[in-house]
Order: C-alpha cells, then sequence, then structure tokens
C-alpha cells in the first residue's frame, strides 16, 4: 500500500476497498459535473489533435479494454495471468459512435456499480497482494501489479487527470458557445 493511503487507512480505521470506493464516489459525481450541459458538444474538438468528450470517456471507460472492474475481478480470483494495456486508446466501436450522453452516462453508472460489487466482495489483502503480469506493448514493457496499484494509477489517477481535460472541455464550449 502506498504511504499516502495506508495513513488514510490508519488514521480513519477504514478499509482500503472503503477508501477506494469512497474517492471513487468523489470521482463519479467529479466526472458528472464535468460533462453537465456537454451532450450537444459530445463530439466537438477544441483542436483537431486533441480528443473529443466521446473519446475522452470511452478511453476511460474501456482501459484497459473491458474496464477496470472486470480486470480487478478476474485478477482477484486469479483467473486473469496477463493483462494488456494499450496507452492513448479511444476504443470507440460503430455502436459506442452512435450512443448519445445519456447512453454514455448510463454505461459510466454501471461501470461504478460494477466497481462497487468487486469490491465489495474482496479484502483488503486480496485487492493489495495478487498480481497479475501487465503488458504495455507500445512500451515493450512488463510489470506485475496489484489490483490496488491498478485502482490508484489507471483509475483514480488517470480518470482525475481526465476530469480536468473534460472540465476544460466543458469551459471551452461554454465560453465559444460551441
Amino acid at each position: 500500500m502506498n504511504f499516502a493511503l495506508r495513513e488514510v487507512c490508519q488514521v480513519s480505521m477504514i478499509s482500503l476497498t472503503e477508501s477506494i470506493l469512497r474517492r471513487a464516489s468523489r470521482l463519479e459525481r467529479d466526472l458528472g459535473e464535468s460533462i453537465e450541459g456537454m451532450d450537444c458538444y459530445i463530439d466537438n474538438k477544441v483542436d483537431i489533435e486533441e480528443w473529443s468528450v466521446r473519446e475522452v470517456l470511452w478511453h476511460i471507460l474501456e482501459d484497459p479494454e473491458g474496464g477496470l472492474p472486470k480486470a480487478v475481478e478476474l485478477i482477484i480470483n486469479g483467473r486473469l495471468p496477463e493483462l494488456t494495456i494499450v496507452a492513448d486508446e479511444t476504443h470507440l466501436t460503430p455502436e459506442r459512435e452512435s450512443m448519445d450522453l445519456s447512453a454514455i452516462r448510463q454505461e459510466i453508472r454501471e461501470y461504478f456499480c460494477r466497481l462497487e460489487a468487486v469490491l465489495s466482495q474482496a479484502s483488503d489483502g486480496q485487492i493489495s497482494r495478487i498480481t497479475t503480469s501487465c503488458w504495455f506493448p507500445l512500451k515493450n514493457y512488463r510489470e506485475d501489479r496489484t489490483s490496488e496499484v491498478l485502482l490508484e494509477g489507471l483509475f483514480l489517477r488517470h480518470w482525475t487527470d481526465h476530469v480536468k481535460q473534460l472540465r476544460a472541455l466543458q469551459l471551452a464550449f461554454s465560453s465559444s458557445g460551441g
């Protein structure tokens, strides 16, 4: 467990999974706020090199492919010997390209519900000790990681960074009118 998280858990005497779930709840709220009013801008881009709201959302929902709740469930059950993580993928499919923001909001809600279900069935020991081999093909790099490390990095920090990106898009579109 990293020092900051260990300190939070020791001071407040909450479990690792409870700490992650609390922060996930705040992240879900922040994400919802960051896409509020973005329905008509879902595919707009501020710059051709930047991602749209849709691309950002599917990137975080499907990184890694299938979503992190599924990966964590498989890791703690010992059924995921290797997890492939491909950086900078939007994971768009024709079906996802046709979804409106309301449908994507439902996907986000289901993601958080599944995460809560998976973590509520896991012990702190499973989250912090069981590892999987993570393969990063674009970097030609492999590393063993626990679910805790994946949840801290690939979920909490990564999503927080993208919420900031979505807020910047929200601000840009609201100030430019589209």
